[in-house]
């Protein structure tokens, strides 16, 4: 599977530069007017790619067209140290936090904030999890999740993030080993942005007993599916809480996509930001920079977009800065006496 991926990655990569090399060979672009700089064929590029590949247009109602003589109209008279910004204005109107621009030390350079993410960034604090385990010490591993076995025997796991390599997610095992006696499970992805689906799908194939299908699509490819089996040495088989907000995103989106399918899971908390995309990046040939484009995406359990639209809690726990400003993670709080029944 993985190798069907990297072959995918490479068919959509030589398709997006045949593209390119076709529109920089011709002396004028799709709309008729000449090129006038080197930065306009970095625009070319950009553009084409999305035209191309960018499953969401029509989802979206984006009139990509229009925007191709008011973009390069200002790249060809901009100056150098702004090109980069007209760029990121430009894959700002996808309205999607999976397309962007990187700076020349190869950094994301933030566009598009999606609502959910606004509403929900001052409504978790993980250090405010803590007071929850009775001066028990939590255990920490690589800056990455914490864990720790909550007094009323529910184990609780922490994952900021899923950008770590293949010894980190493995670990999640000798969690499960450590939460063997344990009544429940509680895992937590608030605020936790994304990373490598292969961390999330990870996990979850340590909590399923059956297979599952999850289903994405491309504009190249068209709709396909890809089925997830129970693996590891150890399976987790009692009641999970998995805990949810608007600041869970990308492969947090994926990650509880898939666990809406299993039946001994229960999600709780606020609907996921909906980062449905899968970008490729690519580089521009003048400028030099990277940026990102979604050219493939997930599909949701219902068959709507993960984009937008995110995925719902199965139990709706919303929670305000003014929870945690009285020092009080009511979504946790729900989780535990859920399991704790």
């Amino acid at each position: 599977m993985a190798f069907q991926k990297k072959l995918i990655n490479v068919v959509i990569v030589l398709f997006i530069t045949l593209l390119y090399l076709v529109h920089s060979a011709c002396s004028k672009n799709p709309f008729g007017t000449e090129k006038k700089s080197d930065y306009s064929d970095d625009f070319e590029l950009i553009w084409t790619t999305v035209d191309s590949l960018y499953p969401f247009l029509d989802f979206k109602k984006i009139n990509w067209d229009s925007l191709y003589p008011i973009y390069l109209s200002q790249v060809e008279n901009v100056e150098a140290s702004n090109v980069e910004k007209i760029f990121t204005m430009l894959l700002t109107e996808l309205k999607d936090s999976h397309a962007n621009m990187y700076d020349k030390n190869n950094n994301e350079i933030a566009s598009y904030i999606h609502n959910r993410k606004k509403k929900d960034i001052d409504s978790y604090d993980p250090s405010l999890v803590d007071k929850y385990f009775d001066k028990k010490p939590i255990k920490l591993f690589n800056g990455l999740f914490k864990y720790q076995i909550l007094p009323e025997n529910v184990g609780y796991v922490n994952y900021s993030s899923f950008s770590g390599k293949e010894k980190e997610y493995t670990k999640f095992e000798d969690i499960l080993y450590y939460f063997k006696d344990t009544i429940g499970m509680i895992i937590d992805i608030r605020h936790n942005r994304g990373g490598d689906n292969t961390s999330s799908c990870f996990i979850v194939q340590r909590l399923i007993e059956s297979s599952i299908t999850d289903v994405g699509y491309s504009r190249v490819y068209g709709q396909g599916e890809q089925i997830y089996y129970p693996e590891g040495n150890i399976q987790y088989p009692r009641p999970v809480v998995l805990l949810i907000n608007g600041v869970s995103y990308s492969a947090s989106d994926h990650m509880a996509n898939l666990l809406k399918k299993v039946p001994h899971v229960t999600i709780v908390g606020d609907t996921t930001g909906g980062g449905g995309g899968i970008p490729q990046h690519y580089k521009l040939p003048h400028l030099g920079q990277k940026f990102r484009v979604p050219t493939r995406c997930m599909l949701r359990y219902d068959g709507e977009h993960v984009e937008w639209n995110g995925i719902p809690p199965d139990i709706l726990v919303p929670q305000t800065k003014a929870d945690i400003d009285r020092n009080q993670d009511i979504q946790l709080e729900y989780a535990i006496s859920l399991l704790s029944k």
